[in-house]
């Protein structure tokens, strides 16, 4: 048993002393640091890889500040694009994009203020401006206005509406000189529409409303308590200086605002050419081409024809506000106001719908009838003096061309020429100028013809509701011109201004 103890004694002593074993300690230990290491490498060349893919900037000191912004159109429940956002101090300003957002950036520590122009404003007499604040550097601020609610504009506008108001809308504005754009101050501004009435009792019944305003100093008027839910006219005058009759229509919200600038020229009205220019295009519904249309200055002689894509240019106009009106053989008349300055020329689109012949009830009828004496033509008729066709009348013959219904006329000869149907007196009445004369009066205004018998290639007979005939010396004022006066005139009126 002691030899075996021995034994295995003397093995654990040679076995701790053994360099073989102590080598290989050593080895395993050299290959798990390898392994280490090499782990380590890996794992720095990955965070080296994302340290590529990911781009640290550190944050620059410039020293400057920048003031973002917003501007809200609370008016018309929108945001207010392309204002014109001034820096007080800076002399610098940006525009407003469609979300009514500005960015201004690169400003110096300092104070400043920021005000907002547009004319959206303008037309309002308002401007929008913050109180003046401090931006320190390497700042941001951000600042929000807005343009008032119609609610707010009418309440700061027009006084409380009283027992006989009409209702709480408003029209407001601005009457500026088209040359100048400075304010005209003792303006009168008129607004007319008529008020309509149906009952039993009463049947139908058309009142003419007219209201009246002054321009202030700076040129604003507000014409108060007015209903919603109607079409009028907007007029401007001083003096011998007088504005087209501009149509407005307010909306069928209980409380409407109308904002609406207007350019009265300080020149005589009786002069019908100045320096200004307007071009636009006209767009026929449903048509493969939009040429051939008539577009005409109201109350002037100025006349343009569209081309095969609808574009028209007039030049040498009047300056001030006035109503373009555009005619098309199958289609339906319409205006848009323009405002006409010699500073820039303006620019107009006009769509003509489908004109669609309809039967109408009688209640139209009498809404038509209502038209022709608000315009006239029942207390001429009255007079005996000339020759006249009413809606009843004109109804039953079905024209489908204006001389349908003037071969029917006394005294009235319709015949065939080179450009279509033209019709002359037979009475041999004649101009001072010499030679057979017949003018025309479309809706009120003078038809400017372009070539013989033309007024019959844009004014279609189902759009007819009256028509005047008068032959020299018994032609009313109104429509005799100077050194025509021995001349036939016909006066002619279609739905677009007798409107149900």
């Amino acid at each position: 048993m002691r030899l075996v103890r021995a034994l295995f004694a003397l093995l654990f002593v040679v076995a701790l002393t053994n360099p073989l074993h102590a080598q290989q300690k050593q080895t395993i230990a050299g290959r798990k640091e390898a392994e280490r290491k090499d782990a380590a490498k890996k794992e720095a060349a990955k965070t080296a890889a994302a340290k590529k893919d990911t781009v640290t900037i550190a944050p620059t000191k410039t020293g400057t500040a920048e003031i973002t912004g917003l501007v809200v159109d609370s008016l018309h429940g929108t945001y207010l694009r392309g204002a014109e956002v001034m820096v007080e101090g800076a002399r610098t300003s940006v525009l407003t994009d469609s979300l009514g957002r500005f960015t201004i950036s690169g400003l110096k520590p300092g104070t400043y203020q920021i005000g907002i122009f547009h004319p959206v404003l303008d037309s309002l007499g308002l401007s929008l401006a913050t109180k003046k604040f401090y931006v320190g550097a390497d700042s941001s601020s951000f600042v929000m206005l807005g343009v008032p609610s119609r609610t707010s504009i009418i309440r700061s506008t027009c006084p409380p509406p009283g027992p006989r108001a009409q209702g709480t809308s408003a029209v407001i504005g601005r009457v500026t000189d088209p040359e100048t754009m400075q304010p005209v101050a003792g303006a009168e501004v008129s607004i007319a529409w008529t008020q309509l009435e149906v009952s039993k009792e009463i049947g139908v019944r058309r009142t003419p409303r007219l209201l009246y305003d002054s321009t202030n100093a700076q040129g604003e008027y507000s014409i108060c308590a007015l209903p919603s839910d109607m079409r009028a006219t907007l007029q401007a005058r001083k003096g011998t200086a007088v504005t087209a009759e501009v149509p407005i229509t307010l909306g069928t919200d209980e409380t409407e605002l109308f904002l609406r600038p207007l350019l009265l020229s300080r020149v005589d009205s009786g002069v019908k050419t100045g320096n200004a220019a307007v071009s636009g295009t006209v767009i026929l519904e449903g048509a493969p081409s939009n040429a051939g249309s008539r577009v005409e200055l109201v109350g002037t002689n100025i006349v343009a024809m569209t081309n095969e894509k609808g574009q028209f240019t007039m030049r040498n106009l009047p300056s001030g506000s006035h109503v373009l009106m555009a005619r098309h053989l199958g289609f339906g008349a319409e205006t848009v106001p323009v405002d006409l300055t010699s500073r820039e020329p303006s620019r107009v689109t006009i769509k003509l719908p489908k004109f669609v012949a309809t039967i109408e009830p009688v209640v139209v009828t009498a809404k038509r009838a209502a038209s022709l004496d608000k315009v006239g033509f029942t207390m001429r008729q009255k007079s005996g003096v000339g020759f006249f066709l009413g809606p009843d009348q004109i109804e039953r013959m079905h024209p489908n061309y204006l001389t349908d219904l003037l071969r029917t006329v006394p005294g009235l000869q319709v015949s065939y020429g080179p450009q279509g149907e033209e019709v002359s007196s037979t009475r041999g009445v004649t101009s001072l100028t010499g030679g057979s004369c017949v003018q025309y009066y479309v809706d009120d205004s003078p038809w400017q013809s372009l070539m013989p018998g033309d007024v019959n290639q844009f004014v279609n007979g189902n759009e007819v509701v009256g028509v005047e005939v008068y032959n020299g010396p018994g032609t009313p004022p109104q429509y005799t011109k100077v050194g025509q006066g021995d001349c036939t005139t016909i006066v002619v009126w279609t739905k677009f201004k007798i409107r149900s």
